[in-house]
């Protein structure tokens, strides 16, 4: 062989070796982004968890976390097939602390998303800041009426108006012609409490034993109340038909326990959250025979409620789930499902209210996308904010322990059923016992 015939064949070998770099280059590259529409990169997600560890609302806080975290391991640590990394701040009493931390997430921590919102205030001081830097937060509590357009706000919990309208109808029915005492907290979550019950009672012909007819207010700042001895002196002396309050946390614990020392025998109806978690707990027996309205409890008979509660149960030595528990487990079910689509069609439009299901859904597939004016993700197969704000609103039914409920594209909040609930005793434990489905609520 001639030293011309060698450097030929060496050349073309060559060529052969450089042509299969290239395709082999092109091929793994495609993996980083969208071959065939998916995003296999296995790139870490980083999210932003922010409740109250601190302050009034510390044992929600705790709840909403645990949940949350309980969610992640069944999902094995990863969402929409990506693995996570959660990094968490303090939420405080709301406004000030919760901005703070939620603007290190976002401008440090470079977080895709935030999980959390312990209290209606903490949504309505951080929603400028969600909007300024297209990052969506999932909330897990208090949702106020205040947001007028959620293009960045997706809740798992409740419209803070909803709970008390849920019940109001009831209640009409039960004391007929006699008047009902409402009180509650003086700050923006307690006012939605409380007013979407009084609008409803008042449509429905009821009137309120209060002086002048109007919602007794409790101060909220500069601290929660938790004396109600005055007020409960006026309503021992009302004459009232039934009460209807709306109190959470330490406030809520203080509340029942002041209204047995004082010897009401009045009928209390509430919010949910006035037995709900770390409230019944503290309360036991002293809770029996209250009657609320909400959209779990833990006697639900359904399968996903059943295998939540054997999950968390065998986690926390016996210890029963509560709502903030289903709102954080909730909130990684919606991001799990989001993440997915957005990476699957990272350029498709976000759904808009015409494409919202019936009221009681029943499907898990998502909503058709419809075109919408809402910002979505840049180049094909990037995962961003506003491309996972846009597959929020496909995400379609959420298989939730408190029965499947899906998103609301008007306001974002689950289209839900409300249950009236009654404290009661099941074996060595005191439980919201479901007596009824009120109505289904949400938008």
């Amino acid at each position: 062989m001639t030293p011309q015939q060698t450097t030929g064949r060496s050349r073309w070998r060559l060529a052969i070796a450089t042509a299969i770099a290239v395709l082999v280059l092109a091929v793994t590259g495609c993996s980083g982004s969208s071959l065939g529409g998916s995003d296999t990169s296995g790139e870490e997600i980083r999210i932003g968890l922010i409740v109250p560890k601190s302050g009034p609302y510390k044992a929600i806080g705790d709840d909403q976390a645990a949940g949350w975290r309980l969610a992640l391991a069944k999902l094995g640590g990863k969402l929409g097939g990506r693995p996570v990394k959660v990094i968490e701040a303090d939420e405080g009493d709301g406004k000030a602390t919760a901005l703070a931390s939620a603007r290190k997430l976002i401008e440090q921590d470079k977080v895709l998303a935030l999980v959390g919102g312990g209290t209606a205030d903490t949504v309505q001081t951080l929603y400028p800041l969600l909007k300024e830097s297209g990052v969506p937060l999932i909330g897990t509590g208090g949702r106020p009426s205040t947001v007028a357009d959620p293009t960045y706000l997706w809740s798992t919990s409740w419209l803070s108006q909803e709970t008390g309208a849920s019940i109001a109808g009831y209640l009409r029915q039960k004391v007929g012609e006699g008047r009902v005492w409402v009180i509650g907290p003086d700050y923006i979550g307690g006012r939605d409490q409380i007013n979407g019950f009084v609008d409803a009672f008042r449509k429905a012909g009821g009137k309120l034993a209060n002086p002048g007819g109007e919602p007794t207010w409790t101060p909220w700042a500069p601290a929660p109340t938790t004396e109600f001895s005055p007020y409960l002196t006026k309503i021992k002396e009302s004459g009232a038909a039934a009460v209807y309050t709306f109190y959470a946390g330490a406030s809520a614990v203080e509340f029942v326990k002041q209204y047995r020392q004082y010897g009401i025998t009045t009928p209390l109806y509430a919010s949910g959250f006035l037995t709900e978690g770390p409230s019944l707990t503290a309360l036991g027996e002293q809770a029996k025979g209250i009657y609320t309205a909400l959209n779990y409890s833990t006697t639900l008979d359904n399968a996903a409620n059943r295998d939540f509660v054997r999950r968390y149960t065998a986690a926390n030595d016996g210890k029963l789930p509560n709502l903030y528990h289903v709102c954080g487990w909730d909130a990684a079910l919606v991001l799990d499902k989001a993440i997915a689509e957005a990476l699957a069609r990272p350029d498709a439009p976000a759904a808009t209210p015409a494409t919202t299901a019936s009221p009681a859904p029943s499907s898990s597939t998502p909503a058709s996308p419809v075109t919408s004016s809402a910002a979505v993700g840049g180049a094909s197969g990037e995962l961003t904010g506003r491309s996972l704000t846009a597959a929020l609103s496909r995400v379609g039914s959420i298989d939730s322990p408190r029965g499947a409920w899906q998103f609301g594209l008007q306001n974002h909040t689950p289209v839900q059923a409300y249950y009236l609930r009654e404290v009661a005793q099941d074996g060595q434990v005191w439980v919201n016992r479901t007596v009824q489905t009120l109505t289904t609520l949400g938008s």
